[in-house]
């Protein structure tokens, strides 16, 4: 098998070195072409491939030519309008590869904040507008018959831990609203499930199934890391917890799945 990942930022390389170890051969992509030595001494044969424009992206390039095609570029980039037409040539190489599966890695905030629980067959609602960019990027591979969306929950682990997220501010809003977040161990478990699965749903949400609330959650990261105590306002306004039905349906256990005993 092979797996190529396009963008192999924080999440993306994690996912390539842990796959490599399993004797996977990996390509990936990356924006600078002083990553590629990175990429090159962890085992994963590096593409450029900046996004930027439909000219971007090379049809010829040994990169497409994979069995999965990871899709891990920063969400960020779906704010750039060139970065949506270097999508919809990505979809054309797609159909022209034969590629088996593309996993799109999206994010929960395409359902906004309704207020109750929502899981997979929930109707997004997006209120910011990166959250509509994501769900026209969700659209456009829609069309591609083997692509998944996995909606991540706040991406934690090494380089994130959460309580620098808030450590020391005052008035904080919304403190008795639940989190939703994942480890970058459980992103990198269940893209490794939906490589191998012989058959998933177009929609996935990857979210830890423990949902505590803000001001606990923060102010016990802050402790553990030895960051000054966020302060919140002791209120729920917005909110939402996500369920990772299909997930769990799956048969996939998450890793993390108290988050209070994980921070001790």
């Amino acid at each position: 098998m092979v797996v190529s990942i396009l963008g192999c930022g924080w999440l993306g390389i994690a996912l390539a070195k842990d796959l490599v170890k399993q004797g996977v051969e990996v390509k990936g992509s990356t924006t600078s072409s002083a990553k590629l030595q990175t990429l090159m001494e962890a085992g994963i044969a590096g593409s450029v491939i900046k996004l930027d424009g439909e000219e971007a992206v090379d049809a010829d390039s040994d990169f497409w030519n994979c069995d999965v095609l990871v899709i891990a570029s920063n969400v960020k980039l779906a704010q750039n309008p060139g970065y949506h037409d270097a999508m919809r040539a990505v979809v054309t190489v797609i159909e022209s590869k034969g590629i088996q599966r593309v996993i799109f890695l999206s994010s929960i905030s395409v359902y906004g904040e309704p207020n109750c629980i929502v899981d997979e067959d929930t109707v997004p609602a997006a209120k910011t507008a990166s959250a509509e960019q994501l769900l026209a990027l969700e659209a456009l591979f829609n069309d591609v018959p083997e692509a998944v969306m996995l909606r991540l929950g706040g991406l934690v682990g090494p380089g994130r831990m959460p309580g620098a997220f808030f450590a020391g501010k005052k008035n904080v809003p919304n403190g008795e609203a639940a989190v939703n977040l994942i480890h970058l161990a459980d992103c990198i478990g269940i893209c490794k499930l939906l490589i191998s699965a012989s058959a998933v749903p177009r929609y996935l949400n990857a979210v830890s199934p423990d949902h505590p609330a803000k001001n606990s959650f923060y102010a016990e990261a802050a402790t553990s890391q030895g960051l000054p105590l966020p302060e919140f306002i002791a209120e729920q306004g917005q909110w939402k917890i996500v369920n990772s039905r299909y997930i769990k349906a799956l048969g996939y256990q998450f890793k993390i799945d108290n988050w209070l005993d994980w921070i001790r």
